[in-house]
């Protein structure tokens, strides 16, 4: 797992019950698209969309290595 801090600026959710979302960590990647484990999508989903709202980042935990489509396992909201 990487621990990154990354903005966002597009969130969805797959038909397979999945977040995804377009980040970026500076210093780490640029923008790629990252999916959820199924059975957190709805939270992870939630993160986004209020990061994306309020104009915050969020941090992550992405299955290594961090590359498109990885799994993100979990996120915070950035203060």
């Amino acid at each position: 797992m990487v621990d990154v801090v990354c903005e966002i600026r597009r969130a969805g959710f797959s038909a397979d019950g999945k977040a995804q979302l377009d980040m970026r960590s500076v210093g780490t990647f640029d923008w790629n698209w990252f999916l959820s484990a199924p059975e957190h999508g709805r939270e992870i989903l939630a993160i986004g969309l209020t990061a994306i709202a309020a104009n915050k980042m969020i941090e992550c935990q992405i299955v290594d290595p961090v590359g498109p489509w990885a799994q993100v396992s979990a996120a915070f909201l950035v203060k």
